[in-house]
């Protein structure tokens, strides 16, 4: 069976489309361009000194030679320079001669164009000024025909205005010339004009005191809203205070008659409290010294005398408890 060798630098297939594969490619191709390629040691031939020497030696050669060429070359080329920048000069000093006069001819030049140039901007100012000067006669001209000829056309149209008032002066000889026709008519159409403004002040009078008028009439029927509200108010009250002076009169009636029952009751007691005090009085043969009103002296009597009802009442239920219980012990 045959051996297989592993291969120690397999081919990377890249994975994608190849179009972005390129760019990778080309880059390895220029970093391995890029790679110093070394020998083995053993392939490049071992110098011996006379070898170094002698290749010092023509090294050194070759150097001069390229210098005493180089050295010829720097000369040759030394000396077509300064031919080159003598001519430069040359040509530099016609130059400067010929810009010095070329100079003093552009000078003058500008000289006579600025004047001239300085005289035509003066005639043409005067051009534009008297031309401005023309259109403005031409246009005061025209305007002064047109005013000739409204005027001629306001002299026609008004020509039926004077005839009318030569007419009114021959017809009334109350008028001398029209002037006075003139004069009749402006006093009547001021007299008309005074006459319209007071009218008009009249109207704004009339209508102030309108409005016055409306406004003290919803004042005054705010005014009777509140009035009325103020009456209705008041009427409440006053059948709230109906209902209640009604309501205290029967209380008090009913307090009347109570204090009649209590007075009578009174009265009752009043007299049983006296009839009592006079039998306690004559039971225990004191003297009657209490008036008929001091009832307060006769109560006290009758609770003394009842208070001591009450002992002996006691004393006399104790003591037959006692018989009672002695009975009980003879048995």
């Amino acid at each position: 069976m045959k051996k297989v060798m592993k291969d120690l630098a397999p081919i990377a297939i890249p994975h994608g489309p190849p179009v972005e594969s390129t760019s990778e490619y080309y880059k390895s191709l220029m970093e391995s361009s890029r790679m110093v390629k070394k020998y083995p040691v053993w392939d490049v031939a071992r110098p011996t000194p006379q070898v170094l020497m002698e290749q010092a030696r023509r090294d050194l050669m070759e150097a001069d030679e390229k210098l005493a060429l180089k050295r010829n070359e720097e000369k040759e080329n030394r000396r077509m320079m300064d031919e080159k920048w003598k001519e430069l000069r040359d040509k530099e000093m016609l130059l400067k001669e010929s810009f010095i006069s070329f100079n003093k001819f552009i000078r003058e030049n500008q000289e006579k164009r600025d004047r001239a140039e300085r005289k035509m901007e003066a005639d043409t100012e005067v051009l534009q000024r008297k031309t401005r000067e023309t259109d403005a006669m031409r246009q005061r001209v025209t305007e002064m025909e047109e005013v000739k000829e409204l005027m001629e056309q306001q002299v026609r149209d008004y020509t039926i205005y004077e005839d009318y008032l030569m007419s009114v002066v021959h017809n009334y000889p109350e008028f001398k010339q029209p002037l006075d026709v003139l004069n009749r008519y402006e006093a009547l159409a001021a007299a008309k004009s005074s006459l319209a403004e007071r009218q008009e002040r009249d109207l704004e009078l009339l209508e102030s005191a309108r409005r016055q008028i409306a406004t003290l009439t919803e004042e005054k029927k705010l005014c009777i809203m509140g009035l009325n509200n103020t009456l209705a108010d008041l009427r409440w009250r006053f059948d709230k205070a109906r209902n209640r002076v009604i309501k205290w009169e029967l209380a008090l009636e009913r307090l009347k008659e109570t204090a009649a029952r209590r007075h009578v009751e009174l009265c009752h007691v009043r007299a049983a409290v006296w009839s009592l005090y006079l039998k306690i009085c004559k039971q225990k043969g004191l003297e009657v010294d209490v008036s008929v009103e001091d009832y307060e002296q006769q109560l006290v009597v009758v609770m003394r005398a009842l208070l001591e009802l009450r002992r002996i009442y006691r004393i006399a239920q104790r003591r037959s408890k006692e018989k009672d219980a002695e009975s009980m012990q003879t048995a």
